[in-house]
């Protein structure tokens, strides 16, 4: 493999984000990505999400080793549309007025063309699935709507969506809790009669300000996000919105910092009247990876072959592999190069582009390194 595996990764790439797919969006993407793992020879199968769920048969002779799982989402932010990609100095990224949407079609471009290789060079390897899913950046919908049972039983699997170098392990990641608060305050003219009148932003202001938001402790963040209240000067407002998130190690961690921002919405409510609605949604519990992990060593040991940089790190993220793993199912978010995702800067070295494809080939590969990281 050489510079012109780059190049079709490269290409496949910008196949991939000439093709808006936000979150919610994703059919085009789908059409593509169905067609495009049907002629890499997977049979192809679409839940009623919108997942793609493709699989590779093992090569002949390695019929009996485990299945590898390769994932990636394929929805972007909605920022990353209409992209204008360009490649500067060996850097993949957009014109700066959209986000590049390397996350994720940096990983789908490697699975594809890693497919291709192994295809092209009959290369042996157990059986292959690729799941493809929607909705990731919304809550990680699409693949808690998966069945993940249809996928059998797995011994390694990879999702491919996060920053960092390739040759990252990500091996702890967070629960997150979004919550959204209404405030009821009493509305009243406010030039004829204010003091009739409890205002709901007053006590919005109030209750954020007791809060302790964005970073709590090594462990946990909380922000809040939006604010949306009132619609006149003239009126006391009586109806105020907020939305913000927590995310820490554990959900109870979570949930203990969930019940601070509840307690000082009851303070507020205490000291200028009105009432609250307070109602919290676990988006995704974390995981935590230890580091004598059969999947984390085969890992690192495949860097190695490679000449990859090997790391294991936490992250302040979730993906997909979240809700694999508390499953049970041993899977490892991987960082594939990207950098600055979800903003006007977001951009990826095509060297990182082909280690990316050079490692997806290698991980699909017979299960001998498996015996190796046993011993």
């Amino acid at each position: 493999m050489s510079s012109s595996l780059a190049d079709k990764t490269v290409a496949t790439m910008l196949e991939l984000l000439a093709i808006d797919s936000p979150s919610g969006h994703e059919e085009k993407v789908r059409i593509h990505c169905v067609d495009r793992l049907l002629a890499l020879g997977l049979t192809v199968d679409v839940d009623g999400k919108g997942n793609i769920l493709g699989r590779l048969e093992a090569s002949k002779g390695m019929e009996q080793a485990s299945p590898v799982l390769l994932n990636c989402h394929m929805d972007t932010v909605p920022s990353a549309v209409q992209v204008k990609p360009s490649i500067v100095d060996g850097i993949l990224k957009s014109d700066g007025t959209t986000a590049l949407g390397a996350d994720d079609k940096a990983g789908i471009a490697a699975i594809f063309t890693a497919l291709e290789v192994i295809k092209d060079q009959r290369l042996p390897h157990g059986p292959i699935l690729v799941l493809l899913t929607v909705s990731e950046e919304v809550g990680l919908e699409g693949a808690k709507a998966f069945d993940m049972k249809s996928l059998g039983p797995i011994e390694r699997g990879y999702t491919l969506d996060a920053s960092g170098k390739v040759g990252t392990a990500i091996i702890s990641a967070p629960s997150k809790s979004d919550a959204t608060i209404v405030f009821h305050g009493k509305a009243s003219h406010a030039g004829f009669a204010p003091e009739a009148g409890i205002s709901a932003i007053s006590l919005a202001a109030k209750a954020i300000d007791g809060m302790k938001l964005l970073r709590i402790d090594t462990e946990t963040t909380a922000n809040i996000g939006t604010i949306h209240g009132g619609a006149v000067t003239n009126i006391v407002c009586d109806r105020c919105e907020v939305t913000l998130e927590v995310r820490s190690s554990t959900s109870e961690r979570v949930n203990r910092h969930l019940a601070h921002l509840e307690f000082c919405c009851i303070k507020a409510v205490g000291a200028l009247g009105g009432s609250y609605e307070f109602m919290p949604v676990e988006l995704y519990p974390g995981y935590n990876i230890g580091k004598d992990a059969l999947e984390l060593h085969y890992f690192e040991n495949v860097c190695k072959r490679l000449g990859l940089p090997f790391a294991a790190v936490p992250t302040g993220g979730g993906s997909d592999a979240n809700i694999m793993r508390n499953q049970g199912m041993p899977v490892i978010t991987l960082g594939i190069g990207y950098n600055g995702a979800h903003t006007l800067t977001e951009s990826i070295v095509v060297q990182e582009l082909e280690n990316l494809t050079r490692l997806v080939v290698a991980l699909c590969e017979p299960e001998e390194m498996v015996a190796e990281a046993r011993t």
